[in-house]
């Protein structure tokens, strides 16, 4: 049975470990404390589930930083990054915005956290799965609920990976140490479809905790898995990579039946689960902080704020509108939206302007008084209202052309968290997501009408004032539907970390950026345009398996041109 390499078997501490393991590159097998003393009750079953699930933004395991491979910021510079939606300032150095300008390689210290982080969540799943076995007090029907939330979670984590690097190491009992190779791609999808159908089968429509993954959330995600696959063999996707690499190629796909697959249980969602879309007077709330409540509504799943261990998205930072984090709840505008994005949008839509802002204080224009600055009041809190977005290129000037989508509530206002951090929940997967996941199943399945009225429940409620949908419609439309399907996904979807992947699996991320224009936001920013251009190879849309882990294990091969 393969185990993990101690460094990504860590787990919290107090869970799972007895002792902390002080460095990552310490290769000594860790102890577990004997199975009498844990998992015995059901709250150790909850906290040890707690522990699975805060690996998904976690900022830190084992005392160690991970930040920068979770969604506690990082991983939406991994899935935004080399695409047509959000691009660097030139400015800014350090391997995070590697990520941004496609100049990453075997020694990027983020998508090593990332591998470090979600191999990690795999074996506190492992974990949990195993001690279900033992001596404890759950009934029969809560070792099921534990054991499906938990692979549903162990599915969630290689998924990102396989999505990321392709081919890894499979494993599915607690770890210790290893030498293990890595698993072809249908042998990892194997895996997760197999644990997304588990989780499907045997949760019910609420999960253990209001925020836990259900039954409907592991049929979209199932859903969404059949799409990827089906996507990746029509479109040949690293097919003049498998040459080099056998292990990263989809010739296994029946994509004919994944479509099928994909259409039935997406139609599941849509017609029988508990969530909906947002109408148009709450839709905002899905990005507003402390909205919880009507996100719940839509979202099957999110990144979580977690009050006990702080652990949130760090949206403020890089996706709301800019200004001080610790005053008016603004970003360090750590990337930028594309002119291809504004332009994407009509005027008619009110997502444009939602996504693509201004700043909060744009030009110094209202001094050090922050009295003058716009305010509302969404559900009981006070957020800052940024100004609007130029919608041009600006010259030197960020002040209004920002990723804007994200909004913090007043942090002066603020008592059980730092006026530095905010309790954003990050979405995941939204009934949107699903509408045009199930869209594109149904194109694909040969019901091309079917497919376009999905698009209309996602559009009317983003109508402005006296705006129709048959006019937005039109002035959407194409010929091609795929084209439309993936400008729409842009449209609803940017800055939700789907876009580099979305361009991938339709074999569009290479013209893509070879095409995008060069203009948009600040002159800095148009010379970051150029650099992605520059760096861009196509055998980039696998991540390199990270230097340091393959130094360990020498059997894990690394992905295709990197070695060279």
């Amino acid at each position: 049975m393969k185990r993990l390499l101690v460094y990504v078997s860590l787990l919290a501490a107090g869970l799972f470990a007895t002792s902390c393991i002080d460095d990552f590159l310490t290769q000594y097998p860790y102890s577990t404390t004997s199975p009498e003393t844990f998992y015995k009750t059901e709250a150790d079953f909850k906290q040890a589930l707690t522990g699975c699930y805060s690996v998904i933004n976690s900022s830190r395991i084992n005392g160690k930083a991970v930040t920068g491979g979770t969604y506690y910021y990082g991983l939406v510079y991994v899935f935004e990054g080399c695409s047509d939606e959000a691009v660097s300032n030139s400015a800014s150095t350090g391997t995070l915005y590697d990520l941004l300008r496609g100049s990453y390689q075997t020694d990027n210290a983020e998508i090593h956290q990332f591998w470090i982080a979600f191999f990690a969540g795999i074996s506190r799943c492992n974990t949990l799965i195993e001690q279900l076995d033992g001596e404890n007090d759950l009934t029969p029907e809560q070792r099921t609920a534990y054991e499906a939330e938990a692979r549903f979670l162990r599915g969630f984590f290689y998924l990102h990976l396989a999505q990321a690097f392709g081919g890894v190491p499979v494993y599915d009992a607690p770890a210790v140490g290893s030498t293990a190779a890595r698993d072809n791609l249908e042998r990892v999808y194997t895996q997760i479809i197999g644990d997304f159908k588990y989780a499907w089968d045997e949760l019910e429509d609420a999960g253990i905790f209001k925020s836990s993954a259900n039954r409907w959330t592991a049929a979209a995600y199932l859903g969404s898995v059949y799409n990827y696959l089906a996507s990746c063999k029509r479109y040949g996707v690293g097919q003049e990579l498998v040459g080099i690499q056998p292990l990263n190629g989809f010739g296994w796909v029946d994509e004919e039946a994944m479509s099928l697959a994909a259409r039935d249980i997406l139609q599941e969602v849509v017609e029988k689960s508990p969530y909906e879309l947002l109408d148009k007077e709450n839709y905002r709330k899905l990005y507003y902080e402390m909205s919880k409540e009507a996100q719940y509504k839509e979202c099957l799943l999110m990144a979580e704020f977690a009050e006990n261990t702080k652990h949130c998205v760090s949206s403020y930072y890089i996706l709301s509108p800019v200004g001080d984090a610790r005053t008016v709840g603004g970003s360090y505008q750590r990337f930028f939206p594309t002119m291809k994005l504004y332009r994407s949008y009509d005027s008619a839509d009110v997502r444009r302007d939602c996504n693509i802002t201004g700043a909060y204080n744009p030009n110094n224009r209202y001094g050090s008084d922050l009295s003058k600055i716009p305010s509302e009041t969404v559900d009981g809190y006070k957020y800052y209202v940024p100004a609007e977005s130029s919608g041009i290129a600006s010259g030197t000037s960020t002040a209004l052309w920002c990723t804007g989508k994200f909004r913090v509530s007043d942090p002066k206002e603020r008592s059980s968290i730092n006026t530095n951090q905010c309790a954003m929940n990050y979405p995941l997967m939204r009934m949107a997501e699903v509408r045009l996941q199930y869209a594109e199943a149904l194109y694909f399945t040969g019901d091309e009408p079917g497919a376009r009225k999905q698009f209309d429940p996602v559009r009317e409620r983003i109508l402005g004032d006296g705006a129709s949908l048959e006019k937005l419609n039109e002035a959407y439309y194409r010929p091609d539907f795929v084209e439309e399907l993936l400008e729409e996904r842009g449209r609803e979807l940017c800055y939700e970390s789907k876009r580099k992947i979305d361009l991938i699996r339709f074999g569009k991320i290479t013209e893509t950026i070879e095409e995008l224009p060069s203009e948009g936001g600040p002159n800095n920013v148009i010379v970051s345009i150029d650099l992605l251009k520059d760096n861009w190879r196509n055998y980039k849309i696998w991540l390199p398996v990270p230097q340091l882990e393959i130094d360990l294990n020498p059997n894990l091969e690394q992905n295709a041109v990197y070695a060279d």
